[in-house]
């Protein structure tokens, strides 16, 4: 293999073409087992109840580029 010290943007290009009609066979749905299931929904459940404090958190949150002085 030679050695390349930069990425040659013309065979990146030419490998993607070389290699694109190599999809593969199509992959069976994937069945989740009641544990993944259980997770996916927790997931959901953290993500809608973390959304009421991270708008509360936006808004005390100083906007960027802001500055400021604590009164203390």
């Amino acid at each position: 293999m030679a050695h390349r010290p930069r990425p040659s943007r013309e065979r990146a290009l030419r490998q993607i073409e070389r290699h694109a009609f190599e999809v593969g066979p199509a992959l069976p749905a994937w069945q989740l087992t009641p544990l993944e299931r259980q997770l996916l929904d927790g997931t959901a459940t953290v993500v809608t109840d973390l959304k009421p404090v991270t708008t509360a958190l936006h808004q005390a949150a100083p906007a960027v580029g802001e500055y400021r002085l604590s009164t203390r």
